[in-house]
């Protein structure tokens, strides 16, 4: 169990969360959690990873739990079904105390999967980083490039390890910055995440929103404080508020 001096581990908070922890060990972690907004933040991601990873693969699952027995339930039935080797007629649960080892090999492998293809960044690894900057700055030319600077090869290798990304295959990703440096975005870890070309919501989308911040800003239609929080918080939600809804 953690010490007061320092932030619980995953198996700390996932043993928080279904209520295995002693009382005393839970009134800590519990006060922690309070005072401490970034084991709140990864409290909050674990609970959603086990919630995608459960009911990613249980489709015989809701034919023998309710919902309202939550993703916990689903995950550990799902632990319980691969230790009997995929036996499923007659689930025997494990309790989370002895299962969690397990569950922590199965998040950490299937955030890591979830994370290579995602088109946002993890906000626990970039929760995006500003500086100062004036609106002469941003505005000194018409497109958005105003910053434009080269990453280094060490800091791009350093994202890459930070979300589990071992190999990428040239032209898969691109290191880029959460703010735009063009909006204050700084040039730092914290900034920086491996966004693909692959799905959907891709680089170059957001390139485009990049663009259409940069002219709203200078338009002095959208301040700069809300541009920059708007991409920080959901790009793609951003986009769809100020290029697209589709």
């Amino acid at each position: 169990m953690f010490r007061r001096s320092e932030h619980p581990d995953d198996k700390d908070l996932i043993l928080f969360a279904d209520g295995e922890l002693s009382r005393r060990q839970t009134t800590r972690l519990g006060a922690h959690l309070q005072r401490c907004s970034s084991c709140r933040a990864r409290a909050n991601e674990l609970e959603s990873v086990i919630r995608a990873f459960a009911l990613a693969r249980n489709d015989e699952l809701n034919r023998m739990l309710s919902p309202a027995e939550g993703p916990r339930a689903l995950l550990r039935a799902r632990l319980a079904i691969e230790a009997q080797g995929g036996r499923s007629s007659r689930m025997q649960w494990l309790p989370i105390a002895t299962a969690v080892c397990a569950i922590l090999a199965a998040l950490l492998t299937f955030e890591a999967t979830r994370n290579v293809t995602s088109p946002l960044p993890k906000a626990s690894i970039t929760p995006g980083e500003a500086q100062p900057i004036s609106l002469d700055e941003v505005c000194s030319r018409a497109d958005a490039e105003v910053i434009r600077r080269g990453i280094p090869e060490n800091i791009q290798r350093a994202v890459f390890t930070a979300y589990g990304i071992r190999s990428p295959q040239p032209g898969q990703y691109e290191i880029d910055y959460l703010i735009t440096p063009d909006l204050g975005g700084a040039e730092s870890t914290r900034n920086l995440w491996p966004e693909p070309y692959s799905t959907r919501w891709n680089a170059r989308l957001k390139d485009a929103l990049e663009q259409r911040l940069h002219q709203l800003v200078c338009a002095r239609t959208v301040d700069l404080a809300t541009a920059q929080h708007d991409i920080a918080t959901d790009w793609i939600a951003a986009y769809r508020k100020y290029v697209s809804p589709k």
